[in-house]
């Protein structure tokens, strides 16, 4: 059995747009924003890792792909 982490709080500032944001990621979800900004952390971790490792991150529809470039 893994134990969880304790958890830690934080008090943040955000822009009125990277609020509004986290508001839409919530709802869209049916998540709290904290719970948002924990997948939030997550994913943006996954991608940096993997971007080291030499991975790209692609988009893909029906008629192209697009690569996203994060600086």
């Amino acid at each position: 059995m893994t134990d969880k982490p304790t958890p830690k709080r934080m008090s943040i500032n955000l822009t009125g747009d990277a609020a509004e944001y986290l508001e839409d990621l919530a709802e869209s979800q049916g998540i709290t924003q904290t719970e948002a900004l924990r997948r939030a952390i997550a994913t943006e971790s996954y991608i940096q890792k993997s971007i080291k490792e030499g991975y790209r991150v692609l988009l893909q529809n029906k008629d192209e792909i697009r690569e996203i470039v994060f600086r």
